[in-house]
């Protein structure tokens, strides 16, 4: 398999398979379907990484049977091949906020169990600054940090428009607060990225989860939050889900873990605001579709609401979704 030519052809193909930081692209071989994932060069880091995709999918193998094979890994062109998971997304079988498979419920709930299992020994190194395991306050630390370079990070219409929705100067002050009150749990392998257009299920139920780039070594108590955050759940599979998580982590690992998934979930609100300021007004500034604009409008006043009580005195104003249109406009449509 000539897997340079393999990425020529992705290259030049349009694809609806595109997420933030990768194009992935279905290419045919003589030995059937494979998915060539190219780096998005232009994407600016929203989050944190520990390794490279490829090199933690390839410890993977023989550990997490859910996760997809890696066929070949390149630097320059920047791509992977992966073999082709057939199937539906789950996204497209359950919409957000509708009740999801049974099947896909006790899927989540086994790569948990998988993943909160998986030796260190098995996984690449990580860089010489990660804490140290156990060290959640340190892992949470980063998390922050994280934000707050994403706050600072844009040029000045950006700096106006974070301004004009009330998005704190630090918006983590709170969390940094509370951080160093966290249990110390000993780290494990998360995702980071468990939604619904992460999961395929093909047609005999089984569930594969795609879409590693994301993977850290750290409190596990995270990888249910992010998860819970990102997922849209109905009350009972939110329920279903946290209990699956209490089933399947070690007693080692639930320690403090209720109050704490507070916190995280709190941060997953507040760093949403953050990064969606960015990512939802350029997309209401680029269209001249004025339904798209009033539905994008009102899903950054639903973020901004549910950030604003972690804000304390910092807390904004809530803003109608009309202030956030003209906001924008103000902001990063001026000439």
């Amino acid at each position: 398999m000539d897997f340079l030519e393999l990425y020529e052809q992705a290259a030049t193909r349009r694809t609806d398979l595109a997420g933030f930081y990768n194009r992935n692209v279905r290419v045919e071989t003589d030995k059937g379907p494979v998915l060539v994932r190219i780096r998005s060069a232009a994407s600016e880091p929203m989050d944190l990484a520990c390794w490279s995709e490829a090199e933690l999918l390839a410890a993977l193998d023989g550990h997490v049977p859910a996760a997809p094979g890696l066929l070949h890994a390149a630097r320059n062109p920047d791509f992977q091949v992966h073999e082709y998971v057939p199937g539906r997304r789950v996204d497209e079988l359950a919409p957000d906020g509708q009740p999801l498979p049974e099947a896909v419920l006790k899927a989540i709930e086994g790569l948990f169990r998988t993943l909160l299992r998986v030796p260190a020994a098995a996984l690449p190194p990580t860089a010489a600054d990660w804490p140290q395991d156990g060290d959640t306050p340190g892992f949470a630390g980063m998390l922050l940090a994280l934000v707050r370079e994403i706050r600072h990070r844009g040029d000045a219409a950006v700096h106006d428009l974070y301004e004009a929705l009330g998005v704190p100067d630090d918006p983590c002050r709170a969390f940094a607060a509370r951080a160093h009150q966290l249990a110390r749990r000993p780290f494990r392998l998360l995702h980071g990225d468990i939604h619904r257009k992460n999961m395929i299920m093909n047609g005999d139920g089984r569930v594969s989860f795609l879409d590693w780039e994301l993977a850290l070594w750290g409190d596990p108590v995270y990888d249910l939050a992010d998860h819970l955050h990102k997922m849209s759940c109905t009350p009972g599979d939110r329920r279903t889900l946290t209990e699956a998580w209490e089933r399947s982590a070690p007693e080692e690992c639930r320690d403090g873990w209720r109050a704490d998934l507070d916190f995280y979930l709190g941060y997953e609100a507040m760093k949403s605001v953050v990064v969606d300021t960015v990512r939802w007004g350029r997309r209401i500034a680029g269209t001249d579709d004025a339904d798209e604009r009033s539905r994008l409008s009102l899903e950054l006043a639903g973020k901004l609401a549910a950030a604003r009580p972690h804000w304390n005195a910092d807390a904004p104003t809530l803003k109608e979704p009309r202030e956030i249109e003209a906001a924008v406009v103000r902001c990063l449509m001026r000439s």
